[in-house]
């Protein structure tokens, strides 16, 4: 996709529509700021459209049925989007800053366990509600459009707004293999329309994956109106490097992990425990494996470090790293947005905190690597 073009419309029930009110939101790109194009800014009857849809061609179509059917088109799916993988990756690196270097990750690997969905098999899912996260535009909706799909059910996706060019792509190629409304997409800056998908008595399960509040409030209308919830909210995951020889491996791995598309991911190893006497040598060892961490154009293959994916995004960690000083932590590299424009910030590493700091307990999801020591080895 060239940097004006604009996405034309909502891939529903096997067309591209506009909105109902012809509402738009603007994409910008995270390493400049600078405007690309529009995206369709949907409202809760553009959601109540693409669940007639979804249930439509569950309901009155032999999709449900034929098993050799939807394999056979799965496959098809997996392949065309394949065909358009490069591409899909320079978009990537354009509207959320995921570096091309991390292709593997956020596409190929969810393409290959597409084409292997069909071959599970599982009871069937109806008519879906996928929400999808910003920090994996297209991997977590290609796993759960392939899990669905393959069950013999119906996909209404609505991804979040900053990831929103890449689900419409998405659902672009789609109208071209699978069968008429089977796979909808819905993108949207309104919360409500999650809730709306969620409340409608025509969607049998809601999937969430991403943040924790909209997943709390959709957990919420679910359970009111009856519906199945799936939720993945992530967290952290801390790591535990031992008194040996290994430490110094373990903590430049978590390092290098957590600065991969500016920490922007699920269960990254955000923080690692380390023995009291060795906590300097680990602190150093951190500090020098960040130091070495590419940071600069996403779409360079050298970076593995790009912009976070919104200003919103970037002064989320800011506000962690401020209060990491707050409670006397080291900050010993980093710990500042960089000075460029777009949403960049610094490779940090921080020591000096406890277990119980909320940058130990919760997701930061920016670059920052905290070191803890383990209070048992003192």
């Amino acid at each position: 996709m060239s940097k004006h073009a604009r996405p034309r419309g909502l891939p529903v029930d096997g067309v591209e529509r506009p909105t109902a009110d012809g509402w738009t939101f603007p994409v910008r790109d995270p390493a400049t700021a600078e405007p690309l194009w529009d995206v369709p800014d949907a409202g809760v009857a553009d959601a109540r459209d693409a669940v007639t849809a979804a249930r439509r061609a569950l309901d009155a179509t032999q999709w449900s049925t034929d098993a050799d059917l939807r394999a056979d088109t799965v496959r098809r799916l997996a392949a065309a989007v394949a065909d358009r993988a490069d591409e899909l990756v320079a978009l990537m690196a354009a509207e959320t800053g995921v570096p091309v270097a991390l292709r593997s990750t956020h596409l190929d690997d969810a393409i290959a366990a597409l084409t292997g969905s069909v071959a599970q098999q599982r009871e069937p899912a109806g008519v879906t509600a996928v929400v999808t996260p910003a920090t994996s535009p297209l991997a977590v909706a290609l796993a759960e459009v392939g899990r669905v799909l393959g069950a013999g059910g119906t996909v209404v996706l609505k991804p979040a707004a900053e990831a929103a060019t890449a689900a419409i792509e998405l659902g672009r190629i789609a109208l071209d293999v699978l069968p008429r409304g089977v796979l909808n997409v819905v993108t949207t800056r309104d919360v409500d329309v999650a809730i709306a998908l969620t409340l409608d008595e025509r969607v049998d399960e809601v999937s969430v994956t991403g943040s924790p509040v909209v997943a709390e409030r959709v957990r919420v209308a679910g359970e009111g109106a009856g519906t199945r919830v799936r939720l993945d909210v992530g967290g952290p995951r801390p790591v535990r490097a031992g008194d040996d020889g290994d430490l110094g491996a373990v903590v430049a791995a978590a390092a290098r992990a957590v600065a991969a598309n500016a920490g922007q991911g699920c269960r990254l190893p955000s923080s690692v425990v380390v023995p009291v006497h060795r906590h300097a040598e680990a602190l150093q060892t951190a500090v020098a494996a960040m130091q070495d961490v590419v940071v600069g154009d996403p779409a360079d293959p050298a970076t593995r470090c790009g912009p976070l994916r919104s200003a919103v995004a970037r002064d989320r960690v800011r506000r962690y790293v401020d209060l990491a000083r707050s409670e006397r932590g080291d900050v010993a590299l980093g710990g500042q947005s960089l000075d460029r424009d777009g949403w960049w910030f610094a490779p940090t590493v921080i020591g000096g905190l406890s277990r119980q700091s909320r940058l130990v307990r919760e997701e930061v999801l920016g670059p920052v690597l905290v070191v803890v020591s383990d209070g048992r080895n003192s």
